[in-house]
């Protein structure tokens, strides 16, 4: 008995450390998140002065958005297990969204306004069909023939395709050095035909996710992993020693992301353009940026011009 309960009292200290230990590191990260967003500035994007009936009006009026972000992309979309907070330029957008419909952003509660719900390249066109999210922010480009399938409002952040290897790895420096080699790509992701068709050679290999295709390259097993320079960019601030991405005039995509809501809604469209043309404008999508990407050394590029494309 007693030793039953020395070795309980020896688990639940333990344990306690552990608590605490988690307590330690999600209060160093706010605090970091709190400087960060101090240096930054708070975001002066006001309500709109009026919203358009239908799709946007909708959302008013349930209380909320619920928005489709990746949960595992650093600088895109990525969730602190720290502070169990969204982080990335697309959580950013969202954020941005919800303050230009109602007029305040509200994340923890039963009065949150913004919900977030973990997305996929898998899952993204699923979710905005069948209504578990209103509108998705997920790196997801606005491909041509995508347009047929889906409304996208954008974009707000414009990119390309390049490639990740290993820091030590000096055989691969070009797509074309891809020839035989196999190269890692998330499952459902536009990357897949994109590499396909650049470099027909090229063995891919499609994971459940990019987090898990720079698990693989990091244990030696794949050769590559290529998509969007963004996501990307953002595994090398992880692991600056582990992993190398080519040189951005390797791009050879062109990456406008957008924000996907469903086919037909055109007023809801020109809404969510408005508020990115009013957040460049004003300051705002800067700020986004240097939340994000900027506070990761990247040098800013120049502000998107959303698309205004005649309804399909």
């Amino acid at each position: 008995m007693r030793a039953f309960k020395k070795i309980a009292a020896v688990t639940a200290a333990a344990a306690l450390m552990s608590l605490a230990a988690c307590s330690g590191e999600a209060s160093k990260e706010q605090e970091k998140q709190d400087e960060l967003e101090e240096s930054v500035g708070s975001y002066s994007l006001e309500a709109a002065p009026e919203l358009p009936a239908g799709y946007i009006q909708d959302i008013k009026d349930q209380g909320f958005i619920t928005v489709g972000v990746k949960y595992d992309q650093p600088l895109i979309g990525q969730k602190n297990t720290a502070t169990g907070k969204i982080e990335g330029i697309d959580a950013e957008m969202a954020r941005l969204l919800t303050q230009y419909i109602f007029g305040e952003v509200i994340e923890e509660g039963g009065d949150a306004n913004l919900k977030f719900v973990e997305t996929t390249s898998q899952n993204r066109e699923t979710y905005v069909n069948d209504g578990t999210v209103d509108v998705v922010i997920a790196s997801y480009s606005m491909y041509p023939e995508r347009l047929d399938s889906f409304d996208f409002a954008g974009p707000y952040f414009e990119t390309g395709q390049n490639v990740m290897v290993r820091a030590d790895d000096d055989s691969i420096n070009s797509v074309a050095d891809l020839a035989g080699k196999d190269v890692c790509i998330a499952e459902g992701s536009g990357s897949i035909g994109n590499m396909e068709a650049e470099n027909p050679e090229a063995k891919i290999t499609p994971l459940a996710d990019y987090a898990a295709c720079a698990e693989a390259l990091e244990n030696g097993q794949t050769d590559a992993v290529s998509t969007d320079e963004t996501i990307l960019y953002g595994f090398t601030v992880d692991k600056p020693d582990a992993f190398r991405v080519l040189d951005s005039s390797v791009n050879f995509t062109d990456e406008p992301y957008g924000i996907a809501m469903p086919l037909g809604e055109t007023d809801a469209r020109n809404f969510v353009n408005d508020m990115i043309e009013a957040t460049i404008a004003n300051g705002d999508w800067e700020k986004a940026f240097n939340l994000t990407f900027g506070a990761a050394g990247m040098e800013m590029p120049a502000p998107p011009t959303p698309d205004r494309y005649a309804a399909k």
